[in-house]
Formats: C-alpha cells, sequence, structure tokens
C-alpha cells in the first residue's frame, strides 16, 4: 500500500479553500462524512455490490490466483473507503489525498493493521502521477468519491484525460459523487460544485471515457443530495472518431 500526498494542480484560492476546510475537519469517518458517519455503511454496501458486478471477470481470476489487483483511492481522507471495501477485494491499495492532517490518520490505521505502508512526502501534481512515473499503467481500478466537486470543469476533464493513462488495459474508473436535480449548487463554506446527473455526463463526454454504469445510490437520508455511482473506461479510437463526426454534423 502507498500513501501520496497529491498537491491539488493549481495553487488557487478555491483550491486552497477547500483543503484547508478539510484540515480543519476531524479526522474520522464522522467527519469526513460531515456528520454522517452512520451513511457508511450504507454507501459501502451498494459500492461493494456495483465493483462485483462491474469487476466480475477481474475478481474471478484474483480468486483463483491467477492474477493481482491494484486499485488507487483518490480523495482517499482517512481511508475509509479503502478499509471498508478496497482492501477486501484488491491485493494492493494506493491512497491519494491533499489533506495531510487526514493522510497521517490513515497512515497510523494502516500502520495499526500491521500492513505495509510506504509514504511519499514530496509534493508532485496529482495530475500528472498517472502520465509518468511509476503510476503508468499500474491500476485495475482507480475509485474516486467524493472528490470531483472540489474540481472546475477543465481539471475534472483533465483529470479522466490523464488518469486513463494509469489504468491497465481493462481498468475501470469508479465515480461516486453528490448530485443536485439541475444545473449545480456551489457551496461557498468548503467550496464544494455539486453538478447535475446531465452536467456529469457532459464532462465525461467531454473528457473522452465510455460511461458503463450509471446507478443511484439507494436507501440514502432525504435531507442529503442524491449520490450516484458511474463506473467509466477509455473510449476506443473508433468510438472517438464516431463521436468528432458526430459533433461535426
Amino acid at each position: 500500500m502507498v500513501l501520496l500526498r497529491g498537491d491539488l494542480p493549481y495553487a488557487s484560492p478555491r483550491y486552497q479553500k477547500a483543503v484547508s476546510y478539510w484540515d480543519q475537519q476531524e479526522a474520522s469517518y464522522n467527519g469526513v462524512l460531515g456528520g454522517f458517519g452512520y451513511t457508511s455503511d450504507l454507501d459501502v454496501r451498494d459500492s461493494r455490490a456495483l465493483l462485483l458486478k462491474a469487476m466480475r471477470v477481474q475478481l474471478e481470476a484474483a480468486d483463483k490466483g491467477t492474477r493481482t489487483l491494484t486499485a488507487l483511492d483518490c480523495g482517499a481522507g482517512v481511508g475509509r473507503v479503502t478499509e471498508q471495501l478496497l482492501r477486501h477485494h484488491f491485493h494492493c491499495v494506493d491512497l491519494l489525498e491533499p489533506s495531510r492532517h487526514l493522510l497521517d490518520t490513515a497512515a497510523g490505521q494502516f500502520f495499526c493493521s500491521g500492513l505495509q505502508v510506504r509514504r511519499y512526502t514530496r509534493p508532485f501534481c496529482a495530475l500528472r502521477v498517472f502520465v509518468h512515473g511509476p503510476c503508468r499503467s499500474r491500476y485495475d481500478a482507480i475509485w474516486i468519491q467524493w472528490c470531483l466537486l472540489y474540481l472546475t470543469d477543465v481539471d475534472f476533464v483533465s483529470l479522466f484525460q490523464r488518469a486513463v493513462a494509469g489504468l491497465k488495459p481493462d481498468g475501470l474508473i469508479f465515480v461516486k459523487e453528490n448530485i443536485c436535480k439541475e444545473g449545480f449548487v456551489l457551496d461557498k463554506e468548503d467550496s464544494s460544485l455539486t453538478r447535475s446527473n446531465a452536467f456529469m455526463l457532459e464532462l465525461f463526454q467531454r473528457a473522452g471515457v465510455q460511461v458503463l454504469y450509471n446507478v443511484k445510490q439507494r436507501n440514502w437520508p432525504k435531507e442529503l443530495f442524491e449520490v450516484r455511482m458511474y463506473v467509466v473506461k477509455p473510449r476506443t479510437a473508433q468510438q472517438n472518431q464516431q463521436n468528432e463526426r458526430h459533433q461535426e454534423q
């Protein structure tokens, strides 16, 4: 397991404010879930169901001992998703988190569990780690949950365009995000931008990825934003050509 502290792509006031907000939150499941820690089990249950469905072939090969699976947990926080979900299905999970406060807690948690942990403490741009160095073609799955809402549209698209370089040939990207009914909703407190389902699909299209699954989280508290799960993969060259012809028309 590798813990990566990823600098946000640009030192903009918005990104600095977002990291500062999370640096001030309690480093616990309840803290990273905004005081709704009881939703963690609901979240993980539906996430596991989708993971098992989308990666059935890869997981069966891993169970037979013919394949070793590696995942990346983006916006890992205190390691909640890794602890409750990913580590039970992957041989290795790397954690990427811009908040040192939260990542230090994750490191302590996994040290105590007896797992071997390596930490990269030097700053680097999170959007570049997939293109160069050890992360290229490394991952069977990249899990991105509740962190795309902190990226601008341009950086959202750039992240996916670069992240595909980190995938193995049959690798998949899993996305789980808050969703509003239409347009977007800006939260000035933590600088997050909640997008509609249509907005998300438009950005996936611009990023050049194909949406395989688009699933609503079940039994979610009504006082919270709807949550949707997406599974995407890179579009083929033929699909990109067809898309370009469609846009020209």
